[in-house]
């Protein structure tokens, strides 16, 4: 315990001083939610800023050809992509793109830490995102998206703090899981908001960062009940970090207060399956 503790506060130490830092909130990624944030958001807009970077263009036609849209005719430019997927679906994709580089690290121990948590946190934006649409609230779809996306950026920031402090020579090479599983549930919700807050974020996507994991939920901003509820389904199937397999989804405060039945609920669950097999997939 002592150890344990030990680790901790020199976690805490080295996120404080400020040496480790998430990589700027991507130029691209955020220039795109601010067109979509419009009343009628500019299509030709959007593609030049996609274009603007080849790497992002070719992995957006790759995840736009995956067998998850199933498309009949393959898609060869940005603007057919907009065409067949919509402006929304293109720019939550490109979004995620854009921002997985901050789940990315050298070291191959945190980075088997960091592959789970970013297709725990795709998932979750596509589940947030489905709960929307099921729930029949589409203006809050893309909102839900980018909140689940983002909901866990704190263990992102956290898992680069540990890889510097390896780097650095202030850790031993060999870190008990315990530890950074401890580490990573006590401090990610407040260090998330926090990082949110550095990149001029909406407020709501800070409060979901720092409240998913809230036991009450009574009352709730609806895009936190979504991601919460997305949140939870992955945790009870093993996709991710926490692991909670014997939680009731159906009778959750999440799911009553969204008026989800047993059947949506078991529905939800089985489109997240879809979702993260969709996510492997394009990591292939």
């Amino acid at each position: 315990m002592n150890q344990e503790k030990s680790f901790l506060d020199s976690l805490k130490e080295h996120v404080v001083s400020g040496k480790a830092q998430l990589p700027a909130f991507d130029r691209t990624g955020l220039a795109i939610q601010e067109e979509m944030a419009k009343a009628d958001p500019d299509m030709q807009a959007i593609e030049k800023h996609i274009l603007r970077d080849p790497a992002l263009t070719s992995q957006l036609l790759k995840m736009a050809n995956s067998s998850f849209y199933r498309g009949m005719l393959e898609i060869t430019t940005v603007r057919n992509a907009i065409v067949r997927l919509g402006l929304a679906e293109v720019s939550n994709l490109v979004t995620m793109l854009t921002q997985k580089k901050s789940f990315d690290t050298h070291d191959p121990f945190i980075r088997e830490y960091m592959d789970e948590l970013w297709i725990h946190s795709v998932a979750c934006a596509l589940g947030a995102k489905w709960i929307a649409k099921e729930c029949r609230l589409p203006s809050k779809m893309n909102e839900a998206f980018f909140a689940g996306l983002l909901h866990d950026i704190g263990k992102a920031f956290l898992l680069l703090a540990i890889s510097d402090m390896k780097k650095n020579g202030e850790l031993g090479e060999t870190v008990p899981r315990t530890f950074i599983e401890e580490a990573l549930d006590s401090l990610h919700s407040a260090l998330g908001a926090q990082l949110l807050k550095t990149w001029n974020l909406p407020d709501v996507y800070c409060m979901v960062a720092r409240h998913h994991h809230d036991e009450d939920m009574q009352d709730r901003d609806i895009v936190l009940l979504m991601v919460s509820l997305a949140n939870k389904v992955l945790a009870k199937a093993g996709i991710g970090i926490t692991r909670t397999p014997d939680i009731d989804l159906a009778t959750s405060p999440e799911a009553v207060q969204l008026d989800l039945s047993e059947i949506k609920v078991a529905e939800l669950e089985l489109t997240m399956e879809d979702y993260v097999a969709f996510i492997q997939e394009g990591e292939a």
